[in-house]
């Protein structure tokens, strides 16, 4: 696509859109109802929106009309936005219409504008997408305008207009130090005094703020004193700057792809590598395109850091639950209604893992594709105290476990029954152990089973691929011979290529249910004291168990537990699986005696592995 950034277009006078159709409640031929909102309004319930058709030159097949809700507003306030939003509407849909009248060479006029309007290679659509395509580019557009029309920003009081002259007096200071610091040229009376002019402006703040209203940097003079610089430069050129809205902020001109397209790219070579579409895919493209929608879709190489660190300050306020973020509301929108954290806090794991964790790997796979500095790399950003720290695991008390798995044996569903003693045999994720197919489970050593997760298994004749969080993960770990006391070994194994909690793996998405599955089978049998009190307490007494057996080391320990191998470099040499006699070892670990186990004697796997949960225990 073309580069489009800083584009400059004369809009011809000549060109309108009368042919707009405008719509309001229940207008008829004879005219607008005295009752009637209004022109560009409508009323559904006690709340006020606003809607706008296409003109036909550019809206081709589609009849769908542009809607805005406004709210529940005064009359009076709702018709002064809708007469903005349709003055702002009819500018774009006459430079939609100069662009699709110009020819697919114009590079430098309003075809490649047309392009960054309305998204792809425009040359290559047809009419109807076209349409569709201004529908989506003019409704975008609305919603952002209106944003700003409703929280227009309160004047600068007296106090904060000499705060931000002082801190874009330490800006000019500190570009003209780097810019000295660099070898280019610069400005010799700041930037050789850049330290003594900052000390004189932040002297002039504390003093005599309303002299910083019309003081220059270059006017400062040399004192004495012993403030930081630092600071002050710090505050100005981080904090203030992730405080803009950054889809506004000037950037440098680029050949190099926006983000969406380097997005795009990124994501389309993740879904080749897999064997099938994963869910991870449409998550991964609503974090990618909230990013846009906040910050900007801009080129990829002139994001900052400042932008990661924004997005972040934004996204502590993003309610955690679906329900709570309406789809007709911006993400601006939605992040106002929860500034109070009424609708709860986001957790920090999941801004640090879950969108860092796919945004940041855009910019390392666009850097590579593209040669250029990756301009995020290595950048410590700061997550807010409002955000959710991950709580751990805590152990769980042997009489609280006797009832856990009194109520796992009560259960007809096998996924109830067989994963808390799966977990607590054998220290393994709930994910991992929610996708065990039969064939997993070999005879390793001579009475000792073992059960080995390969990422990529053909299940039923067709190829899935697993949650194999790390190498570590897939490697082979020790069931417990209780297991094969019990015959549940005997029963995995006749399963052949089938899962072994199939009722599970017909959903959407198996490990998020068994999770939830679980935490509601905690709350039955009364283990709901303590947040820390989870399925993950269960590894956690597994290890605590293998650490009281004096033969069973730090390093086999981790390797049953599928976890990276621990200590120095000699720690890591030998076998990186356990041998026959370490696996025997976690086959034969004796079992908690305060717990009786034998309730898991003579069950019927058969008949709990066919048995659909009801509606009511989804």
């Amino acid at each position: 696509m073309a580069d489009t950034q800083n584009v400059s277009f004369h809009v011809s006078s000549g060109v309108s859109s009368e042919n707009a159709e405008i719509i309001s409640a229940k207008q008829g031929r004879t005219g607008r109802p005295r009752s009637s909102p209004g022109l560009y309004l409508i009323k559904t319930g006690s709340a006020y929106m606003f809607q706008m058709r296409l003109p036909k030159t550019i809206a081709g097949d589609v009849k769908r009309p542009i809607r805005i809700g406004l709210g529940v507003i005064p009359k009076p306030e709702a018709r002064r936005i809708a007469d903005k939003l349709a003055a702002i509407a009819r500018e774009k849909f006459e430079r939609i219409e100069i662009a699709m009248s110009k020819a697919n060479d114009d590079e430098t006029g309003f075809w490649p504008l047309m392009e960054d309007m309305l998204g792809g290679d425009f040359d290559g659509i047809d009419e109807d997408d076209k349409g569709t395509r201004a529908w989506q580019a003019v409704t975008m557009g609305l919603k952002s305008a209106l944003y700003d029309i409703s929280k227009p920003p309160p004047p600068p009081t007296a106090e904060e207009e000499s705060n931000f002259a002082m801190m874009r007096g330490l800006v000019r200071i500190a570009q003209e130090k780097a810019r000295k610091d660099a070898g280019e040229a610069y400005n010799k009376e700041l930037g050789d005094h850049a330290e003594l002019l900052a000390r004189r402006l932040v002297e002039r703040a504390n003093d005599d703020p309303a002299s910083l209203l019309t003081l220059s940097p270059e006017s400062g003079s040399p004192s004495k004193g012993k403030i930081s610089a630092r600071v002050g430069l710090v505050s100005a050129n981080v904090e203030t700057e992730a405080d803009k809205d950054r889809r506004y902020v000037e950037r440098d001109l680029s050949d190099k792809p926006l983000f969406s397209t380097a997005a795009s790219q990124y994501l389309a070579q993740r879904v080749n590598a897999m064997v099938k579409a994963s869910k991870d895919i449409k998550t991964a493209e609503m974090r990618l395109s909230l990013f846009v929608e906040l910050i900007g879709d801009h080129p990829i190489d002139r994001y900052t850091p400042t932008d990661l660190q924004a997005f972040i300050n934004l996204m502590k306020f993003w309610p955690p639950r679906d329900k709570d973020r309406p789809s007709h509301l911006t993400a601006r929108e939605v992040i106002d209604s929860n500034r109070g954290f009424s609708k709860g806090r986001i957790a920090k794991n999941t801004l640090q893992n879950g969108y860092m964790g796919v945004i940041k790997p855009v910019f390392s796979y666009a850097a590579a594709q593209h040669s250029f500095d990756n301009p995020v790399k290595n950048v410590a950003l700061k997550y807010s105290k409002d955000a959710l720290d991950a709580i751990s695991a805590e152990p769980i008390s042997t009489k609280k476990l006797t009832r856990l798995f009194q109520t796992c044996v009560q259960s007809p569903y096998i996924d109830d029954v067989m994963l808390p003693l799966l977990g607590l045999l054998t220290s393994r994720r709930l994910g991992l152990l929610t996708h065990l197919i039969g064939n997993d489970i070999t005879d390793k050593f001579d009475g000792i089973c073992v059960a080995e997760v390969e990422g990529i298994v053909m299940v039923g004749g067709k190829w899935v691929r697993r949650p194999i969080k790390t190498t570590e993960s897939g490697r082979y770990f020790v069931l417990h011979n209780f297991l094969i006391e019990i015959g549940y070994v005997e029963w995995a194994r006749r399963q052949g290529d089938q899962f072994l909690f199939p009722q599970l793996m017909k959903l959407a998405d198996p490990a998020k249910s068994a999770s939830t599955y679980m935490r509601r089978l905690y709350d039955k049998a009364g283990i709901k004291d303590s947040r820390g009190e989870r399925f993950q307490s269960l590894r956690g007494d597994y290890i605590t168990e293998a650490r009281k057996d004096k033969e069973i080391g730090e390093r086999e320990r981790r390797m049953q537990a599928g976890h990276a191998l621990g200590g120095d470099d000699h720690n890591k040499y030998g076998w990186k699986t356990l041998t026959e006699s370490e696996a025997e070892m976690f086959a034969k670990m004796p079992l908690n005696p305060k717990i009786d186990f034998s309730m898991f004697r003579g069950l019927d796997f058969d008949q709990l592995a066919k048995t659909r949960r009801q509606a009511k225990d989804r």
